[in-house]
């Protein structure tokens, strides 16, 4: 199951998630939470813990399903970004 669709299975918004993080609508934009969902974009590590901790999932199982939807060529071109940026 996708992190979208784990959130959605607790009735969250993403508005209301942003708020069970103890984020901003602002800083949820900024984090770029619907990139993250789709497995677009790896999230920060302090934040992929809130996210797991506001979605009540062990940071192994938020892994688990942030990695189901990120491909491995989506992962393999966030490493290289990762790696220009320094």
């Amino acid at each position: 199951m996708s992190l979208e669709r784990v959130r959605e299975s607790k009735s969250f918004s993403e508005y209301q998630f942003a708020s069970q993080m103890g984020l901003t609508t602002e800083e949820l934009i900024n984090e770029e939470l619907i990139n993250i969902e789709e497995g677009k974009k790896a999230p920060r590590l302090c934040l992929a813990q809130k996210m797991a901790n506001a979605l009540g999932l062990s940071f192994e199982d938020f892994a688990r399903h942030y990695y189901e939807k990120a491909t491995r060529g989506n992962w393999l071109r966030m490493m290289e970004a990762n790696k220009k940026r320094g």
